[in-house]
């Protein structure tokens, strides 16, 4: 397609404030502390530039004020599996102090607006030229001044504004989304835990087994999609779901899941992956899937699943100290409630339409990021003027 949008060709380090990339400080992590800055490294930066503020770290360094980042700073992994991951820093993350790992360049707003350059970063365009490093299986490192030398096709500041201003619309719904989401996540285990957490008091005492099972059914890879496979690399600690899939596994067949189940990483229990299932799927060999015993007991067990003492409990019984793994027949006698009908009716009537509405903010967050997914290439090739558009 032509394009119907004027471009001119720069290098990124034309558009900054100072010419060039600097090194993050190379300094260990320690355990995240109040009173110190938060270390930003090339782990806590997803593939879709935002961030996992779930295992956030902080520094200890004498000159930190030299490495914290400004807003219109982007970083960039320079090395490693992750090379050409970037961060656009805004502000509203925290404060940062930046990695020995990442490069980063202050972005000038008075030659580009600051978050074309990250949408660009974004783009398929940026990725086709990160893979130009590859060398067969093995990754290329990108050093500051290699970066600053990328090629940049950039439109007028009307047309920048406006595709800007496009995508950050989309941006903040499925943020907003995501929030919501949170909440209604933390008021349904509220719920859950006022009505069923005080398992010893209880009369009706019994365990995990007796409200669900391991999933022993099988499906075919060629069934499954990026979007409908699960496995300890693409579920997010901290119960923040999933993101899609990079890769599917070579074998024929993977476990089985369907909707109603949930899914926890057996690896490394503490780090708190778990996922309700919403539609028929499929998970790899680290993930224990768990099946109701029926399906009104769907959304207690996700809840039973989802608190923290169940996770306390699957760590105390894990095997292995480098990479240990939950004890399956040790997760089952797991301490339950074995709610009444009454009950348990009660808790669905409340909880069932949470996790409806939790679905319907995600379905809607997944369309968004296909629209703006795209959208993208074609904004940035300028093959859609939107200049025109009122702001």
């Amino acid at each position: 397609m032509d394009r119907t949008v004027d471009m001119d060709i720069v290098k990124l380090k034309d558009l900054t404030v100072d010419g060039k990339g600097t090194y993050g400080v190379a300094a260990p992590a320690v355990e995240y502390q109040e009173n110190l800055p938060t270390y930003l490294r090339i782990t806590d930066i997803l593939d879709d530039g935002t961030l996992n503020l779930s295992e956030l770290k902080s520094v200890k360094v004498p000159d930190s004020e030299r490495y914290m980042l400004r807003p219109n700073d982007i970083v960039f992994a320079r090395t490693g599996g992750s090379t050409g991951r970037n961060y656009f820093y805004d502000g509203t993350d925290g404060a940062f102090v930046y990695a020995g790992f990442l490069i980063k360049f202050s972005l000038d707003p008075k030659k580009v607006n600051p978050k074309f350059i990250k949408y660009f970063c974004q783009s398929e365009q940026y990725k086709q030229w990160v893979r130009s490093f590859n060398t067969g299986s093995t990754r290329g490192n990108i050093n500051a001044q290699t970066f600053g030398n990328m090629e940049i096709a950039l439109p007028g500041r009307k047309q920048q504004d406006h595709l800007v201003s496009i995508l950050e619309s989309i941006g903040k719904k499925i943020k907003l989304n995501k929030k919501i989401n949170d909440n209604l996540s933390d008021l349904l285990q509220t719920i859950y835990q006022g009505q069923f957490g005080k398992v010893g008091l209880a009369n009706n005492c019994g365990i995990l087994a007796d409200i669900c099972s391991y999933s022993k059914d099988k499906i075919e890879i060629s069934k499954l999609s990026l979007d409908t496979y699960y496995s300890t690399e693409n579920m997010l600690p901290e119960k923040s779901g999933a993101v899609k899939a990079t890769s599917l596994p070579t074998t024929s067949q993977t476990t089985a899941c369907h909707k109603g189940d949930t899914l926890i990483s057996n690896i490394r229990p503490y780090f708190k992956k778990i996922v309700y299932c919403e539609d028929d799927c499929g998970c790899s060999t680290d993930v224990l899937c768990f099946k109701p015993v029926h399906p009104r007991y769907t959304a207690y067990l996700f809840s039973t699943l989802y608190a923290d003492s169940f996770f306390d409990f699957m760590v105390a019984g894990a095997k292995g100290t480098k990479m240990p793994r939950g004890d399956k027949q040790q997760i089952m006698t797991y301490p339950v409630v074995l709610p009444s009908e009454k009950d348990l009716s009660e808790f669905n009537s409340v909880a069932t339409p949470i996790l409806t509405q939790i679905y319907s903010n995600r379905t809607e967050s997944e369309r968004l990021s296909a629209i703006r997914d795209t959208l993208l290439p074609k904004l940035i090739l300028g093959e859609i003027d939107v200049s025109s558009i009122q702001l």
